[in-house]
């Protein structure tokens, strides 16, 4: 299964609910860090302590000899012993371009043993990255819920329709609160975007930073709002996922 998660300008921790929710997914996941504009996951989770090898530019660089699942094997990386494996993203902005989204995205969809959750950062129509969210399962669209974080979140809602060619219903592509009420409600959000409403994720910025900048988790991390939060989440983007494979 994959799963692709982006959000708008404006918008809220994408890498960070990604990590939270691979944590806490049932089976095994891999977190892809497809963000166009540079990954953070190295310099955040990873503290800076990554081995150079070890990311998606020698991934694409192994494709062109041998099959997906010896490049994941040779470049996954797991930073920490309560955190999921994690293909880390590109350098910098404009290698984007050089990658095969749509091959390693239709591989990915296909991998055996493990779903992928793919963090592609903020969306942007020319980034390169719509070859891989057009492989998705499921694309979950994050956004804050402040004025300006809605009103870009509702601009791009009908770009991902589009690429997974589903209506506004459809719950292919769904919307993600982060700290709903500051001011609009989570289901206000959800039908000024016309999207089907996922759920939301609390502002914990205790728990966040674990993910975001590499803070030791405490006795009762897995019981925090976040990671509780994100259980019921994780449930409800695996059906939906599952649904979408039982109708290709």
């Amino acid at each position: 299964m994959l799963i692709g998660l982006a959000s708008a300008k404006g918008s809220p921790g994408v890498t960070t609910s990604t990590l939270t929710l691979a944590s806490v997914w049932p089976r095994t996941a891999l977190v892809l860090e497809a963000d166009p504009f540079g990954g953070d996951i190295r310099a955040g989770l990873g503290e800076g302590e990554w081995p150079s090898t070890a990311g998606l530019a020698e991934v694409v660089v192994d494709l062109r000899s041998t099959g997906l699942n010896e490049a994941l094997t040779r470049r996954v990386h797991k930073p920490a012993p309560h955190a999921p494996p994690v293909l880390a993203g590109l350098g910098c902005v404009g290698q984007a371009t050089s990658v095969p989204w749509s091959r390693l995205g239709s591989a990915l969809a296909r991998l055996t043993g493990a779903d992928v959750l793919a963090d592609c950062g903020r969306f942007a129509a020319a980034d390169g990255v719509a070859p891989l969210l057009r492989e998705c399962d499921a694309l979950v669209l994050i956004t804050a819920s402040s004025l300006r974080a809605v009103r870009a979140t509702a601009r791009i809602a009908p770009l991902l329709q589009e690429e997974l060619a589903v209506g506004p219903d459809d719950p292919r592509v769904s919307l993600l609160v982060v700290d709903a009420d500051e001011p609009y409600p989570a289901a206000q959000i959800a039908a000024a975007c016309r999207l089907p409403l996922l759920g939301e994720l609390p502002d914990d910025p205790r728990a966040a930073a674990v993910w975001s900048d590499g803070a030791r988790p405490w006795r009762a991390f897995t019981r925090s709002p976040l990671q509780r939060e994100a259980r019921h989440i994780v449930t409800r983007i695996m059906a939906i996922g599952g649904r979408a494979r039982g109708a290709a």
